[in-house]
């Protein structure tokens, strides 16, 4: 005598519904998150041999062609820059300052930038691009 189950087998899953619902999620997430990229300066920084990676700092001066200074998000006069860089580094417990001025800015602008800093008690960092063809890091 052969016994009839009551269970009925499962359909199997239907994968391709569950592959488009993976593909829509991964476009959602794609176009809903943010970018975060340095805007608000068309600098160019100068290219090194060597570099290093150093974590990011809070408090960055953007200095243009022009002389224009851009203090993280606001835009200052230069002769603000004491006044601004002093309330920016007492509101951060990081003491860096990041300075990313274009290639063709006067020398004595940036010495003049990172004097403030420096008489401030600010560690300064000076960004710069990586040669092509060079490799990261000490050499």
């Amino acid at each position: 005598m052969k016994l009839k189950s009551r269970l009925t087998p499962l359909s199997p899953l239907p994968m391709a519904t569950m592959a488009d619902v993976a593909f829509l999620l991964i476009i959602f997430f794609m176009l809903t998150s943010t970018f975060a990229k340095d805007t608000g300066l068309d600098i160019a920084l100068p290219r090194a041999m060597t570099s290093e990676t150093l974590p990011k700092r809070e408090v960055t001066i953007w200095v243009n062609r022009q002389g224009q200074i851009r203090l993280n998000e606001s835009w200052i006069k230069p002769e603000q820059l004491t006044t601004a860089l002093k309330a920016e580094l007492a509101r951060g417990t990081v003491k860096g300052v990041t300075i990313r001025g274009d290639e063709q800015v006067p020398y004595g602008t940036i010495v003049t930038v990172m004097d403030v800093a420096k008489t401030l008690g600010a560690d300064i960092t000076l960004a710069a691009e990586i040669e092509a063809g060079q490799a990261a890091g000490p050499q």
